[in-house]
């Protein structure tokens, strides 16, 4: 996670009036004073509560977990420890005194908040009652809450303004309840500040007016300017853009970053520092993350596709999240990840569980929400990560070896529930029904979500793969050990010195480097780093062959390798390999080295 961490909140500064980690002041000589019955600073209130350092009258009930909690001058409702990074189940209410409307006919809601983690499990709601029984779970509520903006950081506070329903108007007893709740496999996080009731009726949100003298539509065909696009971020104010498409030139680069795959730039219309636009961590070609051999140069005409804002008020830019469409001509459109090729089947249930394109069919149905457990049958078609100590695993199922749909299985737990011991307890090819919640991550990635399990399987045991289905580096790592195996990859670098992890070194250029005795493959596509690479132990008669030192134009090449897997530079690697064969960009067999096993 691809998820944030709750931990963020730790390492936030103080930042304007507005920061979540800021000493608020109290904006009434004592925040304690519940002004529904006590002093009052706007004729207006009727009841104010700030939660800078206590809930005031507020009251806590907590039917089971973690209780809202006052931090960073905030009542904060979250089932994440950032200390042991773990999730309780949790269900948690923060309720109002009584609050006297018997003489109001138009009253409202206002707060300021920051809400993390939409996708995650778990309800976030405000509630409001005048049948209160003194236990919340037998309460009659009804529900008020309206739709709460996700926010990207933990600065960046919205302002809840709703009217209070009209059945309530001119009662006595009435009361107002922030609710969350989560599960033991995630949470969200909700943080609440300077919470009042006003007389009067709600402000009305400020819907920014687009300017009315701007060149271009924002689509792909008719892409905004630079000139548009910083002209609409000027109209935004706090609010940030629907996705739209801006052409122009690359006008400065702060840094591409192969190893989380994006690249900060700066564009303008001409080429030149004037009037340029920020873009802040983008991803390359088509949605491709950037690797060090990605052509990207100052002067290259581009066309990306991403969300306009003026970050914290002082940053006009592209936020992170965006994509090129088109550069230099060449045009790659990001694929639909929610397309569905295959015939849908199955309705999720133990008896008829989905297949893959089943599965991403009903996501679609879900908007931002996630389901409840549902079972999924697919073919493990890629592992992305075995880990050992947190006992899961993420990999992708399909309905086909192909992998024609895919569907992300997000940190699932192995077999009936239990943890994941070993690396090779999963393999590509392996027939699998999982269980577990379904949901379309950010709009952008249908998963199954942590929490979910492999019901059953037909893994029978450790995969070496085959010269015609080698195995991928994250398959390849799982083994530790092997005495003889098929893996694939893509030449990306080498290894300086005898330590992998720091002496990992992308290859630019000829001339770069004198090593000859390593190369190191990644997985390529979205997965480079060392987290998804291995060094190769080049033995003397590959050298001339295989080494950037003797032969740069292998970088970039696939390589199918036969060899042993094991421990090579402190990290697991192959070893001794005797025979590989290298592939062109087009998939054409250049090189043939060695002889190939039966």
């Amino acid at each position: 996670m691809k998820k944030l961490f709750y931990s963020m909140l730790a390492i936030a500064t103080m930042a304007f009036a507005l920061s979540s980690c800021e000493d608020v002041p109290a904006p009434y000589d004592d925040p304690n004073i519940n002004h529904n019955s006590g002093k009052t600073v706007d004729e207006n209130e009727i009841i104010s509560e700030t939660f800078a350092s206590n809930f005031g009258q507020f009251e806590v009930v907590t039917p089971k977990g973690i209780a809202w909690v006052i931090n960073y001058s905030t009542a904060t409702g979250t089932g994440y420890n950032s200390k042991d990074k773990t999730n309780t189940e949790s269900e948690s209410y923060l309720i109002s005194p009584e609050i006297d409307l018997s003489e109001v006919n138009e009253a409202y809601l206002t707060f300021l908040y920051i809400f993390r983690y939409k996708n995650n499990a778990g309800e976030d709601k405000v509630l409001i009652t005048d049948e209160y029984t003194g236990d919340p779970t037998t309460t009659n509520w009804d529900d008020m809450t309206g739709t709460l903006t996700e926010g990207t950081d933990w600065d960046t506070f919205y302002s809840f303004d709703q009217n209070i329903p009209e059945k309530f108007l001119g009662k006595k007893a009435v009361r107002i309840a922030l609710y969350y709740s989560g599960t033991d496999k995630s949470s969200r996080t909700w943080e609440v500040k300077n919470l009042k009731v006003m007389k009067g009726k709600a402000p009305e949100g400020n819907t920014p007016e687009m300017p009315t003298d701007l060149t271009g539509a924002g689509t792909k065909e008719n892409p905004y300017t630079v000139a548009d696009a910083n002209k609409i971020i000027a109209s935004l104010g706090n609010s940030t853009s629907d996705e739209v498409f801006i052409k122009g030139k690359v006008s400065k680069i702060d840094e591409v970053d192969a190893s989380y795959g994006n690249a900060t730039y700066y564009m303008s219309d001409d080429g030149s520092e004037n009037g340029q636009l920020y873009v802040y961590r983008g991803s390359y070609l088509g949605g491709d993350k950037f690797k060090a051999t990605s052509a990207f140069n100052v002067g290259d005409d581009i066309i990306i596709c991403g969300q306009l804002v003026n970050f914290k008020g002082n940053t006009p830019e592209v936020t992170q999240g965006s994509w090129i469409y088109s550069l230099n001509g060449t045009v790659k459109d990001k694929t639909d990840p929610t397309a569905v090729n295959g015939t849908p089947e199955g309705d999720g249930s133990q008896g008829s569980p989905y297949n893959v394109a089943g599965a991403l069919t009903y996501i679609k149905t879900l908007g931002d929400a996630t389901s409840d457990n549902k079972y999924v049958k697919g073919i493990v078609t890629s592992i992305t990560e075995v880990n050992i100590p947190n006992g899961n695993a993420t990999f992708y199922i399909s309905d086909d070896a192909a992998g024609t749909d895919k569907l992300l299985i997000y940190r699932a737990k192995n077999l009936n529930n239990t943890n994941y011991t070993a690396e090779n307890e999963i393999a590509v090819g392996d027939e699998v029904v999982v269980y577990g919640p379904l949901v379309n991550y950010r709009g952008n990635t249908p998963e199954m979500t942590q929490g979910g399990y492999i019901v059953s399987t037909t893994h029978q045991g450790p995969n070496y793969g085959t010269y015609d289905n080698p195995l991928s580096i994250t398959e390849a790592k799982a083994l530790v050990t092997a005495d003889a195996a098929w893996v694939t990859g893509e030449v990306v670098g080498f290894v300086e010195g005898d330590d992998f992890a720091s002496g990992y070194t992308y290859f630019a250029s000829a001339g770069q480097t004198s090593v000859n005795t390593n190369i190191i493959i990644d997985m390529g596509g979205n997965y480079t780093g060392v987290d998804f690479s291995m060094p190769v132990q080049l033995p003397r008669s590959f050298r001339s062959a295989l080494s950037l030192a003797n032969n740069p134009n292998v970088l970039g090449c696939k390589l199918v390798i036969y060899g042993q897997i094991g421990s090579y530079l402190n990290a697991t690697g192959i070893l001794s390999p005797t025979f590989v064969e290298v592939y062109d960009a087009s998939g054409a067999v250049i090189n043939t080295i060695g002889t190939r096993p039966d």
